[in-house]
């Protein structure tokens, strides 16, 4: 049997239908694998506000009307929340802070969220998806996040009653 140089470069249909088959196993695999790696990355490196320094003033232009300020809170110990309704483990997290604030805002602790590289679309899609209950806002010029230095999302700061941070995560909470 004499073979031309165009059978030569063509692979049997068995050949193809088996390299197609494995690259797309593989390609499925490792879409897999990305999808369900959690954010790990520590941003507390990149922050630039630390533990025992005082919060930035800000006001934040609420969802649904008004205005939250940090100097506004009279003296209430504030959770802050800098989520993206595009973020992963904004979404795993949220659940355990809205079960967090209906606990303690009883007690006396305020609740805000502050919504980063997002839209008034998403902001909106996302507390009503995740019933988010206390004061959310979009950070729209993205002013509040480069006053804290924020290096990514989700980012959670704890303020004391005298406006200091006490403690900051980066990363999802749990509870």
């Amino acid at each position: 049997t004499t073979i031309n140089s165009a059978q030569m470069h063509q692979p049997d249909n068995v050949e193809t239908t088996a390299l197609g088959a494995a690259g797309l196993a593989a390609a499925l695999g490792m879409a897999g694998l990305l999808l369900s790696q959690r954010d790990t990355t520590d941003f507390s490196a990149g922050a630039s506000l630390k533990a025992g320094e005082a919060a930035p003033a800000f006001t934040l232009a609420l969802q649904g009307g008004g205005n939250f300020a940090l100097a506004d809170r009279n003296g209430k110990p504030l959770l802050l929340n800098f989520f993206a309704s595009w973020c992963l483990p904004c979404r795993d997290e949220m659940p355990a802070i809205e079960k967090i604030s209906r606990e303690y805002r009883a007690k006396g602790v305020a609740f805000v969220g502050v919504a980063v590289d997002d839209t008034q679309a998403g902001l909106r899609e996302f507390t009503a998806r995740y019933g988010v209950s206390f004061p959310v806002g979009l950070d729209k010029a993205a002013a509040i996040r480069n006053s804290f230095g924020l290096a990514g999302v989700p980012t959670t700061y704890f303020i004391d009653r005298k406006g200091i941070v006490s403690h900051f995560h980066s990363g999802a909470v749990t509870e």
